[in-house]
């Protein structure tokens, strides 16, 4: 049956799309090329051992995080075999043998290959303790990285799973804004590494004490006569991967989720009803419905989590830089500014839910629906974002900045809500639908563009609110640092108006359009010839001609099959 699967994942990969696979064969040979020249580069022995342990940590946290960030659920998924009469230890071992059978798993064996030039130079009879821990280091790592995807599509079932995924996006997405400072001085120290190593401490101590490490003091034991640490290294190895292979294959196949009555008080009436803080409207209703899916929906909560983690970390990053720290004290408004990657495929989110958006649709039904959404993402955000802002303007102790930040929360929550909304609905990109999601990124199409969109948007939206920031920050009046508060809170609801506006106009004659998007991946009408429809029809276009094109390349390889019998 492993085989069977093998065949199938490269089956699947022929007919994906060719130039990423390139352009990741590229990159991947150009990581392992640099594993090797640090090792063959670096000034001696003890310098090499800092030079691999690092690299080889490298390795480790790119094959652990690397699937979450390109939503790496793997060719083969479990559910394309819920029917066949397989065990879940069954059909678990077969997709995590194919993981190991492809280029870059091929790549990452090649890189902690690189050990063998440190043995060959202790001592050529150490060679086999480096190409053995070498194996053994690989597979850990692969283990590792379906681990992490199947752990983190596990955790999403329990609150506090969401938030421990939460955490770790929010590191994540963190290191993405702020890393590019990490990566310039990476790139500077990379000479003085090669040629002084790393400096004794703790940094030296965490490395050696990773797994990825242990190939690496095993050789060198054994280069000093130690065969006994070498092997009793290997052996600890070995039982790592032992237990993390039988883990990942129970994390591959998850179970099938039960559905259970909710205990606990019976829900009010007049809440249901809208007579509760909310107001009986159908907007009211929206807001209610909203709300508590960002609550109970692990997709939702996980966004939600995600922007005040990552609004955190960015602010820690900041208060560790020295003369950074200053701007800690706007942490609150990178959580801001997450509603509008959070919300900018709402309706994509819903997936084939969308129905009920049809099936009730009347004159006023898309403006609540609209509305709703907003405020409900302003309910949802606003609050965390001003809890980061006062814990980091204590931290930062720059009570200067609150004037600035009162009128930068309310302008960029309203902008990013209004931008959401509004390429969510233009621009809907279907992903897993609810009721099949496991994976951590099963909620989302593709989003790439979405995100550049909503972020240019709500950027332009809080133009007002910066030049009034910049105008209060030279003059140093008191009237114009009130006015810039004033402001702030007018550009939120303006600019929140304005985008929602639009969009409730753009969905008035196209919501059933969004549904066919959503269940048929096409449009069933005339598309329109205003802008967003031209924006509309060319995202469409672009799904529609990548598919169109595999079809295309499928018919070609079957035509040469049958020439060639």
């Amino acid at each position: 049956m492993d085989r069977w699967l093998i065949s199938l994942k490269f089956a699947m990969l022929r007919n994906s799309s060719a130039g990423l696979r390139r352009a990741g064969w590229v990159i991947g040979a150009l990581l392992v090329a640099a594993t090797w020249a640090g090792a063959a580069l670096a000034a001696d022995t003890a310098i090499r051992h800092d030079v691999l342990t690092l690299v080889f940590a490298t390795w480790l946290v790119g094959g652990m995080f690397g699937p979450v960030l390109m939503s790496g659920a793997g060719v083969l998924r479990a559910d394309y075999f819920s029917l066949l009469p397989l065990s879940r230890s069954q059909l678990g071992r077969g997709l995590l043998a194919t993981v190991y059978v492809g280029v870059a798993a091929t790549y990452v064996l090649l890189a902690f290959l690189a050990v063998s030039w440190h043995a060959a130079v202790l001592d050529p009879a150490t060679i086999i303790v480096a190409v053995v821990g070498a194996v053994l280091t690989w597979v850990l790592v692969i283990a590792l990285s379906r681990l992490v995807y199947g752990a983190l599509g596990a955790a999403m079932r329990t609150r506090l799973g969401i938030e421990i995924a939460g955490v770790q996006w929010g590191i994540i997405l963190a290191a993405m804004f702020a890393g590019w400072m990490i990566v310039s001085v990476a790139f500077q120290s990379i000479p003085q590494l090669l040629q002084t190593g790393l400096p004794a401490g703790p940094i030296t101590a965490v490395l050696d004490a990773l797994p990825t490490s242990w190939t690496v003091l095993a050789v060198e034991s054994a280069a000093v006569g130690d065969w006994g640490m070498a092997a009793a290294l290997l052996a600890a190895l070995l039982v790592l991967d032992v237990a993390c292979v039988i883990g990942t294959v129970a994390l591959l196949v998850p179970r099938s989720q039960r559905v259970t009555a909710r205990r606990g008080r019976p829900r009010s009436t007049s809440l249901v009803a809208g007579g509760g803080i909310l107001p009986a409207t159908p907007t009211g209703a929206v807001v209610m419905k909203e709300l508590r899916q960002w609550r109970r929906d692990p997709w939702r909560a996980l966004e939600a989590s995600t922007a005040v983690w990552t609004g955190a970390v960015i602010g820690v990053f900041a208060l560790l830089g020295g003369y950074t720290a200053p701007a800690g004290a706007f942490a609150g408004v990178i959580v801001a500014i997450m509603v509008a990657l959070a919300g900018c495929n709402l309706y994509g989110q819903d997936g084939s839910a969308v129905w009920q958006n049809i099936v009730g649709e009347s004159a006023s039904s898309v403006r609540a629906d609209v509305r709703g959404r907003q405020w409900a993402m302003a309910l949802v955000f606003l609050p965390r974002a001003l809890l980061v802002s006062v814990v980091f303007i204590l931290l930062a102790q720059a009570w200067w900045a609150i004037p600035f930040v009162v009128a930068a929360l309310p302008a960029t929550v309203g902008a990013a809500a209004g931008a959401a909304i509004l390429t969510s609905a233009v621009g809907v990109s279907p992903g897993v639908d609810p009721r099949r999601r496991v994976g951590p990124n099963d909620a989302n199409g593709n989003i790439a563009l979405h995100v550049w969109i909503a972020l240019i948007a709500t950027s332009i939206g809080v133009a007002p609110t910066v030049a009034m920031i910049v105008w209060s920050a030279t003059s140093g009046s008191t009237a114009v640092m009130i006015a810039t508060a004033v402001v702030g809170v007018a550009n939120g609801f303006a600019a929140a108006w304005l985008l929602g506006r639009i969009a409730i106009g753009y969905l008035s004659t196209r919501m059933v359009d969004v549904f066919s998007r959503i269940r048929y991946g096409r449009i069933f009408r005339d598309k329109g010839s205003g802008l967003l429809d031209q924006i509309a029809a060319s995202t469409l276009k672009g799904e529609q001609v990548a598919l169109e094109a595999k079809q295309k390349e499928r018919e070609k390889r079957l035509e040469r099959t049958r020439t060639g019998s």
